[in-house]
């Protein structure tokens, strides 16, 4: 059985590194990244995701070098492949402007009803696992509902809700939703917007009472903000000191990282060291970052040398 499975999307990017550099079809969207995010601290994590019948060479190759268990990606040969760009302003949030000026790489067939639509059947060995961590905007799914069975189980669900903070078009869907999930992850501009606050204890103290058990709030270069209902301690975990090349998927790991620590541990602080740490693995490296052999050992190191800085808010 499959300890940990991630559900979120493929999307093949072009991507704009933060020194101007422009690499193109690269492996994106939340799934892999996710998983890589989880990947980091165990061997034995599932990818459930879709894929049209364009998927480059490149692409490919990276899903490989993650050392995660692909039986659950459905290939539609009927559909194609999510595309889009990748560009990041001063605080490693999406530039909107800057992607329209490079709309020439932007070839986004987003065709994402018609993937939905098309419901995935989990393998068997993906039926009964540890946790289940799903990244996406959409809480009507048929996903949202296998995770919702599996939980019933005993299982942890874990969710990264990608809420339109321009527009809130999902904001009370997503909203409603959370009593349903154990472990809730969303990032700053969606947390706060929807707390109604920049302070984030009181962004925290929102999302706390919204019903999950465990709550982390992504900030980029700010860090990370993290509660757990057993503790009810908050905790701001700073980043990792390292060479920033990437942001792209940084707060996709993150999650898959804290969904591993919690599961583990049960403690919001150490589950949101694990995700920093799984975060600063996807910074230092253009596209998404390999599984190597010497990970795991590297990211205890981190973690041990991380948990000192972790304070209280």
């Amino acid at each position: 059985m499959i300890d940990y499975v991630i559900y979120g999307k493929i999307i093949i990017d072009n991507i704009g590194l933060l020194d101007g550099t422009i690499i193109r079809d690269q492996l994106g969207g939340g799934g892999p990244q996710g998983a890589f995010g989880a990947r980091v601290w165990s061997d034995s994590v599932g990818l459930v995701t879709r894929v049209g019948n364009t998927f480059p060479e490149t692409a490919r190759n990276s899903l490989n070098r993650l050392r995660i268990n692909t039986d659950g990606l459905a290939v539609y040969p009927d559909l194609e492949t999510l595309y889009g760009i990748m560009m990041y302003d001063e605080n490693d949030y999406l530039n909107v402007k800057d992607r329209d000026t490079y709309a020439e790489l932007n070839k986004l067939h987003f065709n994402l009803e018609q993937l939905l639509e098309r419901n995935i059947v989990l393998p068997e060995s993906y039926r009964n696992p540890k946790a289940i961590h799903l990244i996406t905007e959409f809480t009507s799914e048929d996903m949202v509902r296998q995770a919702l069975e599996i939980k019933k189980k005993g299982s942890v669900f874990s969710l990264e809700p990608l809420i339109d903070y321009r527009e809130w078009k999902n904001k009370d869907e997503i909203t409603e939703f959370l009593h349903q999930v154990d472990v809730v992850s969303p990032d700053w501009p969606s947390a706060s917007g929807l707390a109604g606050s920049s302070d984030p204890k009181e962004v925290l103290t929102w999302w706390s009472k919204k019903g999950a058990a465990c709550v982390s709030v992504r900030n980029g270069r700010q860090g990370s903000y993290v509660w757990d209902r057993d503790h009810d301690t908050m905790w701001h975990v700073p980043i990792i000191d390292a060479p920033r090349v990437d942001p792209t998927g940084c707060g996709n790991s993150y999650a898959g990282g804290f969904c591993v620590g919690w599961e583990k541990h049960r403690d919001a602080k150490i589950a949101g060291a694990m995700g920093t740490v799984s975060a600063t693995f996807m910074i230092e490296t253009p596209g998404i970052a390999a599984v190597e052999d010497s990970t795991q050992a590297e990211a205890t190191r981190y973690l041990d040398a991380l948990m000192d800085t972790i304070r209280e808010l």
